[in-house]
């Protein structure tokens, strides 16, 4: 009996006869270059077994694909229901064949390690996209989950065992360990690789990057699939020990990577057309059509932050919706349908439950809720006394004295921060908050000395030097030589090594802070760096950002500053007091319910709860309900505001 697995070239064989080092590998005979993909049919009865290279062009001829999941158990999968325009894209990058037959002879061994090898896609395919879609899960994740029906981990029956399709590779205890060790070098590799790409493209965005970019995420996924297919075979009762069995379960689910390759081209390929419409998207100056080419960042986020003009900020308000969200909404809806996919591949209900797993409660997303009203009570106080501040500022015509507030006067593009309005709303007109940034910009401040600074602040708490490779390969500040997407981040190349910060750096105090928090994520790299790759992350998604937000907070503090000489003296009276603390609450309060809302919308879409026709009503549904907030003027299901919105438009959970 043969069972028909996958894909495969002959380079992908080849790779992992030298990484894993089988011993029971005969020679590979000569294989001609395929034109697109390999079927292999592997006979595991004998010792060593023919593999026979056959053509896949039947599976576009029937408009169907196979996944290994169901082929291993004798199933055969059809198309997951996708809208004709999807199934049509899918199915196109599926016409395959191959120039020659031949036979490769293998052990058994090779049988177990590459089920579910995935063979490269044609080079002749062209793949537009990226910038951080796909680490569909590369170990970054923690335990996989709760299963909220059994209590037990996805994948598990209440009494602890994996649900079995399809035979069960035995594998001892210390076969597995090797195995471990031997993935944990094939993926650290593979990372490495596939970060390098992500990382070009971040920091020079053009369709060659983004190309590179896609195709080092697919040959990454081939290899987390490839480990996905043995390792999901692994039962409970056939390994005990702890620190291995939950390597297994992290390695287990791999997120979008499990998708057939034809779907997961799809997949990136939305991602990437969102990205796309959210990063070129420009508008024009208010009042002023011929000065056009305002990007979100600076330009939009500065009028959204220092204008005081209604219409001015309505007018910009709109147009960054009509050219991101109304041009996404399509796609979205797509991505939705994937992701579901992708999430039941992995043994979830839906993709809301792959997003929480990681969180390792079944009752996660109720205690998120129970905290927010906790704090709900003194948001509610800020957001009264904001609107009385903004009332006074506008005029009771613009708004009222009961009614939510208006998005667009709130200091950012989406209302999820309303720090920039404290001049206009606070307690104590005249006694200055602290603010150093023009103390920063008189004393020569630049970005490489804030992080400088922020290094020094690192080692006084006998925390570790930052590599060289950091100050060598790190983007601090815009290039003005190409496109950068400028949002901070903090860079992990899977090396121990290699470390490093991207921000479009200003000098301000906020980027000061921020600059702070971005280097909490490298230290806690440096941390763990002798973990298994597959530990190497916060012990769970939202660790990382606690770190960042708790050293961010006390660099804010007069004391500090006052150390630097950025403050020369301090005043501790009430009135300084309540201003430095209001200024505190209009950065922090606002940014948990607006948090929530970015996560619950996407939780009840991929629940099932919410259908594609109500979106745009159920966002502001949402926004009223926990923030308090409402469109300046009339939506509707034209629109859609959610994709205005970075995270959307990645498909990224925020809540983290």
């Amino acid at each position: 009996m043969c069972f028909k697995l996958m894909c495969i070239t002959r380079t992908t064989i080849h790779k992992f006869q030298d990484m894993l080092s089988l011993a029971s590998v005969r020679e590979l005979p000569s294989i001609d270059v395929c034109d697109d993909l390999w079927t292999i049919f592997i006979c595991p009865t004998l010792p060593y077994t023919p593999l026979h290279l056959l053509s896949r062009t039947h599976q576009r001829r029937h408009r169907s694909y196979r996944t290994v999941r169901g082929e291993l158990s004798g199933r055969t999968r059809q198309d997951h229901g996708l809208n004709p325009v999807t199934k049509s894209s899918a199915l196109q990058m599926g016409g395959i064949r191959c120039r020659n037959r031949s036979v490769v002879h293998c052990g058994l061994i090779v049988t177990i390690f590459l089920i579910q090898i995935v063979g490269k896609t044609s080079p002749k395919a062209q793949y537009p996209v990226p910038g951080g879609q796909i680490p569909a899960y590369d170990g970054q994740y923690p335990n996989p989950g709760v299963d909220t029906a059994q209590g037990g981990y996805p994948g598990e029956r209440s009494d602890g065992s994996r649900r079995q399709e399809g035979p069960v590779s035995r594998i001892s205890g210390q076969d597995l360990r090797s195995l471990l060790q031997r993935v944990d070098v094939m993926l650290s590799n593979q990372c490495t690789k596939n970060v390098a790409a992500q990382w070009q493209f971040e920091t020079d965005v053009n369709p060659g990057t983004q190309q590179a970019a896609l195709l080092a995420q697919l040959e990454y996924a081939d290899y987390q699939r490839a480990v996905w297919g043995v390792l999901n075979k692994v039962s409970r009762d056939q390994q005990q020990d702890g620190p291995i069995w939950r390597q297994v379960q992290f390695l287990s689910v791999i997120g979008p990577a499990a998708l057939p390759p034809e779907l997961l081209d799809r997949y990136n390929k939305l991602i990437s057309d969102m990205l796309s419409v959210y990063n070129g998207a420009t508008t024009c100056a208010y009042n002023e059509p011929f000065k056009c080419g305002l990007r979100i960042e600076p330009e939009l986020s500065v009028v959204m932050g220092r204008s005081r003009d209604w219409d001015e900020l309505q007018y910009s308000w709109i147009e960054w919706r009509r050219l991101t969200g109304q041009k996404m909404r399509d796609l979205f809806e797509q991505v939705v349908e994937l992701s579901n996919q992708a999430a039941q591949l992995n043994h979830f209900k839906n993709a809301a439950e792959y997003w929480l797993f990681p969180y390792e409660s079944p009752t996660f997303r109720y205690e998120l809720e129970g905290v927010w009203d906790e704090v709900r009570p003194l948001y509610e106080q800020l957001h009264a006394y904001v609107r009385r501040k903004l009332r006074d500022l506008y005029g009771p015509d613009k708004l009222s004295r009961k009614a939510p507030l208006p998005a667009h006067i709130l200091g950012d593009m989406w209302g999820q921060s309303w720090s920039n309005i404290l001049d206009v709303t606070i307690p104590y007109p005249g006694k200055n908050f602290l603010d150093v940034t023009t103390e920063m910009v008189e004393q020569g401040y630049t970005p490489l000395a804030m992080f400088r600074l922020a290094e020094e602040f690192y080692l006084s708490l006998n925390m570790s030097l930052l590599p060289p490779e950091f100050w060598s390969g790190s983007v601090i500040e815009e290039l003005p030589d190409r496109v950068v997407i400028c949002q901070p981040s903090a860079w992990d190349f899977c090396n121990r090594r290699d470390y490093r910060i991207k921000m479009c750096t200003q000098v301000t105090m906020k980027d000061f802070v921020t600059v702070h928090h971005e280097m909490a994520h490298l230290q806690y790299f440096l941390e763990y760096r002798q973990q298994p790759k597959v530990f190497r992350d916060g012990a769970n998604p939202g660790f990382h950002e606690a770190v960042g937000e708790a050293v961010a907070l006390s660099i804010a503090t007069p004391r500090h500053l006052q150390d630097l000489g950025l403050v020369q003296g301090s005043v501790d009276d009430v009135p300084h007091n309540i201003n430095s603390l209001f200024s505190l609450a209009l950065d922090k309060l606002p940014f948990l319910p607006f948090s929530l809302v970015m996560d619950e919308w996407r939780w009840d879409i991929f629940e099932g709860t919410i259908t594609s026709d109500e979106y745009n009503c159920h966002w502001w549904r949402l926004r009223e309900k926990f923030s308090g907030i409402k469109p300046p003027v009339l939506r509707s299901e034209i629109d859609f505001d959610p994709g205005s919105k970075y995270h959307i438009a990645a498909n990224i959970p925020y809540i983290r």
